[in-house]
């Protein structure tokens, strides 16, 4: 169960998945007023954040974050 945020510990779960060894959670800070989608592979142990932006509908990143994950990678080598 993923519960927690780079920027939050104790963050509220609004939705949560998983496939295979694939876990997907859509976390509210209400402390800090923001959202993310955190990923974790339990078969590599790997895991990665998406803060929501302004103008993301979170449930868009929470259903497609690997498509999230590489727009932000691509803005970031073009930074």
């Amino acid at each position: 169960m993923i519960d927690r945020l780079s920027f939050d510990p104790k963050a509220k779960e609004l939705a949560s998945r998983s496939s295979g060894t694939i876990e997907v959670a859509l976390l509210w800070s209400r402390r800090a007023g923001r959202a993310a989608v955190v990923v974790h592979d339990d078969s590599t142990d790997e895991e990665f954040e998406l803060e929501i932006a302004p103008g993301d509908d979170p449930l868009d990143v929470y259903e497609h974050p690997y498509a999230y994950a590489a727009r932000a990678r691509a803005a970031a080598r073009t930074s």
